[in-house]
């Protein structure tokens, strides 16, 4: 059995870790998604199905609020998954 196929049958018998590892890797999604520029200038957090980005300035807050939608779909498609459900900018 090659690597791959037994960390593939790992991943299916404990969803709950491939979540999880799926998880960690939403900053980084964020960062793709949102570009630089933006991924500087924020700081993100997940809970429960729930992305929170905190921005500074008002007028990238406004950017992001009026885009979330297209940059929760676009790290769903990435993620593989449906994890982010909503995105809340502070």
């Amino acid at each position: 059995m090659l690597f791959g196929e037994i960390w593939s049958n790992f991943k299916s018998e404990h969803p709950e870790i491939e979540r999880k590892i799926t998880e960690g890797s939403i900053p980084d999604v964020w960062r793709r998604v949102a570009g630089e520029q933006i991924a500087d200038a924020t700081q993100v957090n997940f809970v429960r199905g729930v992305l929170y980005v905190k921005v500074g300035p008002s007028v990238l807050r406004h950017e992001i609020f009026i885009n979330r939608e297209n940059f929760r779909y676009e790290m769903n498609s990435i993620l593989g998954s449906d994890l982010i459900g909503t995105i809340i900018v502070k």
